[in-house]
């Protein structure tokens, strides 16, 4: 069963299938290793620190190697589309942004970062179909940083990094009491 018959495969589900479960059978692996190295054995006072941790990690690599071996079993069965291009587009057009807001925080501030990331959204909907006016996109988007400032940092007390931007309006606060 395909996701679109529009569009072409991208990736088959088998593939996914077989990737993930190579992909967990590897983090069942680095775990058992570094449970050896902090001891798997029974001590005087009980187990060890990575006893039960290599036994989960044992218990992940055996499942994902018989998840891997049923998947080349049903090898056939599923060679139907994981995901089509179009598909995949869609979720890159959310992916994106989402990426580029967390890795503009460090530098503006969850706040700054927020309204913008609102305010490319709405914008991209006007042009897409809806009829957001400048005036609503600015003023959804101030005010959804507004109220994010309001509730945590002065309700709840706990202040969400402002960036440099929120550094400086600290800095002048001071400066003028």
């Amino acid at each position: 069963m395909s996701h679109s018959s529009d569009s072409p495969a991208l990736v088959g589900t088998r593939w996914v299938e077989l990737g993930l479960a190579i992909f967990t059978a590897l983090i069942g692996a680095v775990v058992m290793v570094g449970s050896v190295e902090q001891g798997i054995g029974w001590g005087d006072s009980g187990p060890e620190p990575g006893y039960f941790p290599f036994y989960i990690g044992l218990m992940l690599c055996a499942a994902s190697v018989a998840n891997g071996v049923l998947t080349l079993v049903r090898w056939q069965a599923l060679s139907i589309s994981f995901v089509s291009r179009s598909a995949f587009r869609q979720v890159l057009s959310v992916f994106i942004p989402i990426a580029l807001f967390v890795a503009a925080m460090p530098f503006t501030g969850i706040y700054v970062a927020s309204a913008c990331f609102i305010a490319w959204f709405m914008a991209r909907d006007k042009v897409r179909a809806r009829p957001y006016g400048n005036l609503m996109i600015a003023s959804v988007s101030l005010g959804a940083a507004l109220a994010s400032y309001l509730i945590f940092a002065l309700w709840f007390k706990v202040p969400l990094d402002a960036g440099p931007l929120g550094d400086l309006l600290n800095l002048l606060g001071r400066t003028f009491k």
